[in-house]
């Protein structure tokens, strides 16, 4: 549903947030080839499948990304953690799963961040869900992580922090999954917002 949004990720200086394992695919589907992509995951097992793994797609996408001079970095870092360094330094950023994980105190501080590292009308793509059909045991685990809080903001509440935070909204779709179960969430929701 959201990877038709990824050719709105264009410039030299993009930057994944929580970029898990996906990295180096999701590379390859940007709407521009870029220069530079830094990946920020506090999940170092992510960080750390990427640089060893020898699985011939993740291989593929690397070769790829060194055939067309793209500098990847990898960061384990916690993304509620200003860096100076980033601080106008992206073209585009984007999250898949990571946004919807705050409470609405957390969310805006994230925000704020990614407002000072975006360039003068840069580009945030945010894809996230909502409705949890988590079994307890699964939902439990994500809550001791203290990374998912079922009373977080709203779709929409999403979009007005987003305003809020000095963004204009370029795009946004909601999908209403059939299959709950199968999934794990009820609802996927995107944003393609711009820094004003």
């Amino acid at each position: 549903w959201y990877l038709p949004f990824f050719k709105y990720i264009k410039g030299e200086k993009v930057l994944s947030l929580g970029c898990g394992p996906n990295l180096y695919d999701d590379i390859l589907i940007f709407g521009k080839t870029p220069k530079e992509v830094v990946g920020i995951d506090l999940n170092k097992n992510n960080l750390e499948f990427m640089k060893k793994s020898k699985h011939p797609e993740l291989i593929k996408c690397k070769n790829l990304c060194l055939k067309k001079k793209i500098k990847v970095k990898l960061i384990n870092r916690d993304i509620l953690k200003i860096r100076k360094d980033f601080i106008n330094h992206f073209d585009s950023i984007y999250a898949c799963g990571v946004i919807g994980l705050f409470n609405e105190k957390k969310l805006i501080n994230l925000l704020n961040i990614l407002h000072k590292y975006l360039k003068s009308k840069g580009i945030f793509l945010a894809v996230d869900w909502r409705d949890h059909q988590l079994t307890k045991e699964r939902y439990a685990e994500r809550r001791s992580y203290n990374w998912y809080y079922e009373d977080g903001p709203t779709i929409k509440r999403m979009g007005e922090l987003m305003k809020k935070s000095g963004f204009k909204i370029l795009k946004y779709k909601r999908y209403d999954l059939s299959d709950k179960k199968e999934y794990g969430w009820g609802k996927i929701y995107i944003y393609l917002i711009q820094k004003i």
